[in-house]
């Protein structure tokens, strides 16, 4: 599952007798689990921000069926805990998020939701300062 702390979701597919990790995700947390460098990505992600866009990078790599195997039985265990489920889950997805391919990237317009200006506006005209934060990077960010 995504979350915004973990800021990436993944999911284990069996393809035939092989088995491929696909993970999603902001680009600062995919990156770091790369297993390579990937300057260009890097130039275009960067680009992508000044231009106000929301950006995803796609990794994957291959598992072999003892990794999946033993990362299926501390799944099972973590999603049965009482206490602290959602770290313990994410402390297992962490393990098996690493040295990933780097597939490429999405960038998309994340427009407001229609009303949303208009009403910025009036609370401007009414004498009241208003701040909206969002997002997590400075790149991203309008006035």
């Amino acid at each position: 599952e995504f979350n915004s702390t973990r800021k990436r979701m993944s999911v284990v597919v069996q393809k035939g007798e092989d088995f491929l990790l696909f993970v999603k995700g902001a680009d600062n947390v995919m990156l770091d689990r790369a297993a390579n460098k990937h300057p260009q990505l890097e130039k275009d992600l960067k680009e992508f921000s000044i231009q106000g866009l929301r950006t995803l990078v796609i990794g994957y790599r291959r598992l072999s069926l003892p990794e999946v195997q033993n990362w299926q039985a501390r799944y099972d265990v973590a999603m049965r805990e009482t206490k602290n489920r959602e770290q313990k889950l994410a402390d297992v997805a962490e393990d098996i998020e690493v040295s990933l391919d780097i597939l490429g990237t999405t960038a998309i317009e994340d427009k407001l939701q229609e009303g949303v200006p208009e009403t910025i506006e009036k609370i401007r005209a009414a004498g009241i300062k208003l701040w909206v934060l969002t997002g997590d990077k400075l790149e991203t960010a309008r006035n």
